[in-house]
């Protein structure tokens, strides 16, 4: 996977993780007011049986579809590596920093090397830091760094 890749993946689908926590919850909910109508369905007069019960399956349906598509995206991004939404933030606001040293915080001394550190490397390092994104992806793009800097 190349460095450009990491940086701008795929528009497809995609959920950021507070996103996808929310519509989990709402789906857990939703399931849980199935089942409930459910069991109401079956202590209530015939006529009503039916109209609970279509709410029932109706919430429960849509329960399982909602899980379905977090799983599914979930999956997706990690068989493809995609960078979630809010890590291609960072590495678009490290990059449009001006300031020299924007990966140094009050509990990492300031290094002549990382004054030598390009936006792009600095933004490798906080998000090997903060293990954002599959390890794999990171040590190829360090190696593309490395090979740039190296003049090969």
């Amino acid at each position: 996977m190349r460095l450009s890749q990491v940086a701008k993946p795929s528009t497809s689908l995609t959920l950021s993780p507070p996103l996808r926590i929310r519509t989990r919850y709402a789906a857990l909910m939703m399931l849980g007011i199935g089942m409930m109508l459910a069991v109401i369905a079956g202590s209530v007069s015939k006529g009503e049986a039916a109209a609970v019960g279509g709410w029932a399956v109706a919430f429960l349906v849509l329960s399982v579809v909602l899980l379905a598509v977090i799983g599914i995206a979930a999956v997706r991004e990690q068989l493809s590596g995609v960078v979630a939404r809010d890590v291609q933030n960072e590495l678009a606001g490290e990059s449009s920093k001006d300031t020299p040293n924007t990966c140094h915080t009050s509990n990492t001394p300031n290094t002549s090397d990382e004054n030598d550190l390009s936006d792009t490397e600095r933004a490798l390092i906080k998000l090997l830091r903060n293990n954002d994104i599959p390890p794999d992806v990171v040590a190829e793009s360090l190696r593309e760094v490395l090979e740039r800097r190296m003049g090969r």
